[in-house]
């Protein structure tokens, strides 16, 4: 139960990680060099938080930073076509295919690869969750360049939890959840750096609330993700990523109804379905 109880805590907070990311864009900005200097700085709040929860004492394997650089990459590429499809795309389609890609594509690795049971209630979990997601869709303006960016968010969100679930179950030498989060943050905030560097000859400070802001942020999703890490050596990836996706939906309606944001009976009705979509997946 431990290990769901973790699942459960980092939909918690990926939920409410979004408040910090929402508050630093409105204050700073969402072009790319914004993006840029987000990322760079929360990488930098991980690696302080995870090495304080590792007792400053890291390990290292190749495979581990191999996976590290796959990981960190899969994260600017995914900032970076979120920037794109913000120009052009339904917003609402895109967070759809972002949260089914999540999902989906760590559903079936862990299913044909590492032979995880496909039972029937996880064929229910999914196809509960996907209508769920689907009631989401909103009318908006459409471009042609929007299915390119779909497709991509779609793949790179659930690589994200494909890398997560080959690290975390390699015969071959790796470090621990916390080693990981710390070698991906490391390379993450290298990349961002020289981007800056590169692009905009500079690395910002960043000062004030935004700073709080980020690191607001840094220690929901750092947190969140190593709860995800330590239980995906225990759970199946085609139990814990639709249970994180349907958990996400019912945090995020919770959150909204308490800030009295304006929800509707479509909004609600897909809540109840990834409510009852996330007691299947646990039966």
């Amino acid at each position: 139960m431990i290990n769901y109880a973790l699942v459960i805590g980092a939909t918690l907070l990926f939920s409410l990680q979004f408040l910090f990311n929402q508050r630093f864009q409105q204050s700073y900005g969402t072009d790319l060099k914004a993006s840029l200097v987000f990322s760079l700085y929360k990488s930098v709040v991980i690696i302080v938080i995870m090495l304080f929860i590792a007792g400053f004492k890291v390990g290292f394997t190749w495979f581990s930073l191999i996976m590290s650089v796959v990981y960190a990459a899969v994260g600017m590429l995914m900032s970076y076509y979120s920037l794109k499809a913000f120009s052009v795309a339904n917003l609402s389609v895109f967070s759809v295919f972002s949260m089914l890609g999540g999902m989906i594509l760590p559903f079936f690795l862990g299913v044909i690869f590492y032979d995880e049971p496909l039972t029937v209630f996880k064929i229910i979990c999914c196809l509960l969750i996907v209508g769920a997601v689907l009631l989401n869709i909103r009318s908006g303006k459409q471009n042609k360049k929007a299915l390119l960016y779909y497709f991509a968010v779609f793949v790179l969100n659930g690589m994200a939890g494909v890398i997560s679930k080959i690290h975390q179950s390699s015969q071959q030498p790796h470090v621990d959840s916390t080693g990981f989060m710390i070698w991906s943050s490391i390379v993450m905030t290298v990349i961002c750096a020289s981007w800056l560097l590169i692009a905009y000859h500079e690395i910002p400070v960043v000062k004030g609330k935004n700073i709080l802001f980020i690191s607001g942020y840094g220690v929901f999703n750092g947190v969140g993700n190593l709860f995800l890490l330590i239980a995906l050596a225990v759970l199946p990836a085609s139990v814990q990523y639709p249970l994180v996706t349907g958990g996400v939906m019912v945090c995020s309606t919770v959150i909204s109804t308490i800030r009295k944001e304006k929800l509707t009976v479509r909004d609600y009705a897909a809540t109840a379905i990834a409510l009852l979509a996330s007691i299947f997946i646990v039966i």
